[in-house]
């Protein structure tokens, strides 16, 4: 029974394994997003983010130490002293040892320092959540960089099978068509000639169906790169690769604004980052205000056995305001002033070579999709023509009226067509993937 059961367990996990798992689009998104590494460290990067700017917050609340400690004086510190100041009839300059202290001494106190005011501290504060911002901005960054390469690379794999499935329906036709050819040789109705023109197709095909195949298990492959899965997991994209995809989509320009490009929102974020570092510069003039207070016991005694009684435990305790007021530092603050300005006009730069060539970007894709639109409208329409022309000349060749000749012309016509079709198809699909990272409304 047990022999059975594990068998039976053995092929079930056999069976799971060989099962492919079948993906949309969207879904292998998921998966990408799950599994990217560069992802998971932005994330994490986002995390640390957060945690320094809690750590940043924490230098506003009261700082609160304990402190305590005994001390065996093995050698009490000594002093000679001239006791003529203190005995008056005694010789001036009678010198006697002095100790300070005792053998034993401990202290235990608490100190509690609170920031009052300190203009870098607020400026910090701010500067910390925009840095957050930052994090985030860049985890966004590298979702819409998974968004563009699954795409494309989902595209290109329904690309590549859609030419294999192309290819096997062209062998099929010319192998019906090579066996209709050899039977009329067979009868002496066709030359020799006429049947090696279409062996010669049929072998041709042969060899793309093998380069087809390779280039499908290269795509996948690079897919389930993309996606974070293994080379070895069997997946199946139920997606179709069609014109719809092209048709259904539509955009407004006169939506667009650069804010919803990831780069430039990062810039922006960046550019007030460097104004915070001005301010907090800026900041670093205006007077600093603590106040602390301290409250303890401390004790000393010649013998351990005496140390600890509650007696000998004095308290003590005080109370401070400590303010900072700067004065002149070398004009370190007004350089440090400088370089922040600078930095801000280095961003502003920074942002408007960025919408110049977003601008650039825009005319670019455009251009590419209308080019890539129109072709495709070409190439289907010549598409149904060589379809046309092909069944044609099949007729007419099975009828006797036409030749061999003409009939693996129209065949010829008729790939070329095909490939030109899912070609432009192709090119029009990414082309509509670039302009909705250019205008950023990849992920919408």
């Amino acid at each position: 029974m047990k022999r059975i059961l594990l068998i039976l367990l053995i092929l079930t996990s056999f069976n799971l394994k060989s099962q492919s798992q079948k993906l949309s689009l969207s879904e292998c998104i998921d998966l990408a997003i799950e599994n990217n590494e560069n992802l998971k460290n932005s994330i994490l990067e986002e995390k640390i983010s957060k945690a320094l700017s809690n750590e940043y917050l924490s230098i506003g609340f009261p700082q609160i130490n304990f402190d305590g400690g005994i001390k065996y004086n093995h050698e009490v510190p000594k002093s000679l002293l001239d006791i003529s100041r203190f005995m008056p009839g005694v010789p001036e300059g009678t010198e006697q040892e002095v100790q300070f202290g005792q053998a034993y001494d401990g202290r235990v106190d608490l100190f509690v320092n609170q920031m009052i005011f300190n203009g870098s501290y607020f400026v910090g504060l701010s500067a910390a959540k925009e840095l957050v911002k930052l994090s985030e901005k860049m985890t966004e960054r590298n979702v819409i960089d998974i968004h563009e390469s699954v795409s494309k690379a989902y595209y290109t794999t329904l690309n590549t099978k859609s030419r294999v499935d192309l290819v096997d329906s062209n062998i099929d036709r010319l192998d019906a068509l090579l066996k209709q050819t050899k039977s009329l040789y067979e009868n002496g109705f066709v030359e020799k000639l006429d049947l090696d023109r279409i062996q010669v197709s049929f072998n041709n095909l042969k060899s793309e169906k093998i380069k087809a195949d390779r280039l499908y298990d290269l795509s996948l492959a690079v897919l389930k790169f993309q996606i974070g899965i293994s080379v070895d997991k069997k997946i199946e994209l139920i997606e179709e690769f069609n014109e719809e995809l092209v048709t259904a989509f539509t955009f407004d320009l006169n939506e667009f604004d650069y804010s919803k490009r990831i780069e430039y929102s990062i810039l922006q974020t960046d550019k007030n980052l460097k104004f915070y570092e001005l301010k907090n510069n800026r900041s670093q003039y205006l007077p600093q205000v603590y106040a602390n207070y301290n409250y303890g016991y401390n004790t000393s005694a010649s013998q351990s056995n005496i140390f600890f009684e509650s007696d000998r435990w004095k308290k003590f305790g005080t109370f401070g305001l400590q303010v900072i007021v700067p004065i002149f530092d070398g004009f370190l603050k007004r350089s440090r002033i400088n370089q922040s300005k600078f930095k801000i006009e280095q961003v502003e730069n920074q942002m408007l070579f960025l919408e110049r060539s977003i601008n650039l970007q825009i005319n670019q894709s455009l251009a590419a999709y209308q080019n890539s639109k129109e072709s495709l409208k070409i190439a289907s329409e010549n598409l149904v023509l060589a379809q046309d022309v092909y069944f044609a000349s099949e007729k007419k060749y099975a009828q006797g009226v036409g030749s061999n000749l003409e009939l693996i012309d129209s065949n010829n016509s008729l790939k070329i067509a095909q490939n030109q079709y899912y070609n432009s198809l192709y090119e029009s699909i990414i082309s509509i993937i670039d302009i909705k990272k250019t205008l950023g409304i990849l992920m919408n």
